[in-house]
């Protein structure tokens, strides 16, 4: 009889386990998360001219940290990632045309409604070197770190502007952003149903990240051309960061 007893709680057990389980049905890596570049809807093309008023603007490089990317819905939030670099424009590529970079994530089924993005290296992540990463973790790049700010470069945008209207871009742009006071969060809004596998493509568009209160930068002034060396000169970095959220776009 004893063994009886133990036996039929054991199946109890079984069954109230697997019960459990369905209950939580997340699948692993069923959520894909697509970062893409463009400029002014079209796809961003390293050294392609493209209008910028009544001249043309190329660009050459285009990468970035994002922080934090987490899904939210209301007060409840899904963190999928501290930290991920993201490079549009990699120097081994099969062609001139900026790549989509994806990640999976395992991520609970629900209806959510945006998501959040730390534009640049989070306060905490900053704080430390390449050194104290892994091999292969997004903060372990070196080329991506700023010895003389002790900041990571959480934006590089690099291209050449056509200053005289010849259609020959002439005038470098050199945008490295970087230090904890050029960190901005936003949240960016849109129904996301994850149901078994889901996904999403976030667009960050250099003609809308160039454009504030509906006026194009002036690239003409030498000043709007590159972000300053000077550790104690980042407004012109504040500005293009501050303007990450108006040009990011759910798809």
């Amino acid at each position: 009889m004893k063994n009886r007893v133990l036996l039929t709680l054991a199946v109890v057990l079984i069954l109230f386990s697997a019960c459990k389980d369905n209950n939580n049905p997340a699948q692993q890596n069923n959520f894909t998360l697509t970062f893409r570049a463009l400029y002014d809807g079209l796809p961003l093309e390293k050294g392609k001219n493209y209008p910028y008023d009544d001249k043309v603007i190329l660009f050459d490089k285009f990468n970035t940290y994002l922080s934090d990317i987490t899904l939210v819905n209301g007060a409840r939030e899904t963190k999928l990632s501290d930290i991920e670099w993201v490079d549009f424009t990699p120097d081994i590529a099969p062609d001139n045309k900026a790549v989509d970079v994806t990640f999976k994530f395992t991520v609970p089924d629900g209806d959510y409604t945006g998501i959040k993005l730390g534009y640049g290296v989070r306060a905490d992540l900053n704080a430390k070197t390449p050194a104290d990463y892994p091999v292969g973790h997004p903060l372990y790049l070196e080329n991506e770190y700023w010895n003389g700010w002790s900041s990571y470069i959480f934006t590089k945008i690099q291209g050449r502007y056509d200053l005289n209207g010849d259609n020959t871009p002439e005038a470098n742009l050199f945008y490295h952003c970087g230090s904890n006071a050029v960190y901005n969060t936003a949240t960016i809004n849109r129904s996301i149903t994850v149901s078994g596998d889901a996904s999403l493509v976030v667009v960050f568009d250099l003609k809308k990240l160039f454009t504030f209160n509906g006026q194009l930068l002036d690239l003409t002034d030498p000043a709007n051309q590159a972000t300053s060396h000077d550790a104690s000169n980042i407004t012109l970095g504040q500005k293009i960061m501050s303007n990450f959220k108006n040009a990011t776009v759910l798809q």
